[in-house]
């Protein structure tokens, strides 16, 4: 179990939501719906690799107070950095703190608002199986 204060770091979480223009087009982008604490540990080289098995390329594990409506297919916003969830877990399912696994998207320019980004699919939907659960 973590301490309060190693919760350090106000981040933003995320999901692709579709909404529409004023002239009816649907139009799919990220959207804020909580601001929350976490710690940040970035994964080290041999938890890399093990990671790259699973078809990610993890590099930090975020951990915030648990919430049962984050789910592997929502981002978080870091100050300019952007990490895509991979996975989702409650630590030792007791619902008190969420444990995520998460790659760093880069860009070589702004956050892009428009699209998931590095995601397999062009809708979150086709997230991986394991999700936080209530």
């Amino acid at each position: 179990m973590f301490k309060s204060g190693e919760l350090r770091h106000a981040v933003s979480l995320q999901r692709y939501v579709e909404t529409r223009t004023a002239s009816g087009h649907a139009q799919q982008t990220w959207s804020t719906y909580a601001t929350v604490r976490a710690r940040f540990r970035t994964l080290s080289g041999h938890e890399r690799l093990a990671a790259q098995q699973a078809k990610a390329v993890l590099t930090h594990e975020i951990t915030i107070r648990y919430r049962s409506d984050v789910h592997p297919d929502h981002r978080i916003l870091w100050g300019s950095r952007t990490f895509d969830l991979k996975d989702v877990r409650s630590v030792d399912e007791r619902n008190v703190e969420l444990r995520m696994l998460a790659s760093e998207v880069l860009t070589a320019g702004p956050v892009s608002s428009g699209s998931p980004s590095s995601s397999a699919s062009a809708s979150p939907s086709a997230s991986s199986s394991s999700s936080a659960s209530a």
